[in-house]
């Protein structure tokens, strides 16, 4: 097995070759490529769990701002996702067929003007 040229994506397999090519006898070159894409590896690991981690706090920041937004008819602070998410559809449709009734009310007021 020579140097590899390219990226490869971590997973658990790489890190198993970066170990197996540290223990075996291999050109210095293909060790340097298997330890150096390890030390990859572990820092995309790093900045994956980061991401995911900032991704959930965002979410957890909108679902409060919703949570907000949408009268909760008694429902506690800790409603599950998928309740608070029917509430809010539910919220859109009753606030859709609101302005749907003004504008009729405003259609019906303009044609009595003429």
């Amino acid at each position: 097995m020579g140097a590899h040229t390219g990226s490869r994506r971590c997973n658990s397999s790489t890190t198993s070759t970066a170990r197996l090519m540290r223990t075996t006898r291999r050109s210095p070159a293909s060790s340097f490529a298997a330890a150096s894409n390890g030390a990859a590896c572990g820092k995309a690991r790093k900045k994956q769990a980061s991401s995911r981690q900032s991704d959930t706090e965002e979410v957890r920041r909108k679902m409060e701002a919703l949570r907000r937004l949408v009268p909760s008819g008694g429902g506690a602070a800790g409603d599950e996702v998928d309740e608070l998410l029917l509430r809010a559809a539910g919220y859109i449709a009753r606030l859709q067929a609101q302005v749907t009734v003004m504008q009729l009310m405003v259609d019906v007021l303009e044609q009595t003007r003429d």
